[in-house]
């Protein structure tokens, strides 16, 4: 079953995809972070971001990973895990 597990930036695995939860405009918001293969981190954020968008960028980052890939998300300062959502572990207990 997949897990939600927090981790920071430089927590997630080479190769491996984050949900990026952030606010702009006091609004939370949505993006991607991707650790690449040469090792930096690509972040993936609309031009416009927009709390419309949050169900969105979940759904693609799903949509690339395998069926029972734990999703990571890292949460920048001022942004939040909807309490609707499913429970979060932390990165430690995985």
């Amino acid at each position: 079953m997949t897990a939600y597990v927090r981790v920071a930036e430089t927590q997630i695995p080479p190769g491996q995809m984050a949900l990026l939860l952030f606010t702009a405009r006091d609004e939370l918001c949505a993006g991607i972070i991707e650790h690449c293969p040469d090792g930096t981190l690509e972040r993936r954020v609309p031009n416009d971001p927009s709390p419309h968008d949050l169900v969105l960028v979940i759904c693609r980052l799903m949509a690339q990973l395998p069926d029972d890939a734990d999703v990571y998300v890292v949460i920048e300062p001022g942004a939040y895990w909807p309490e609707m959502f499913p429970d979060m572990k932390m990165f430690e207990e995985v």
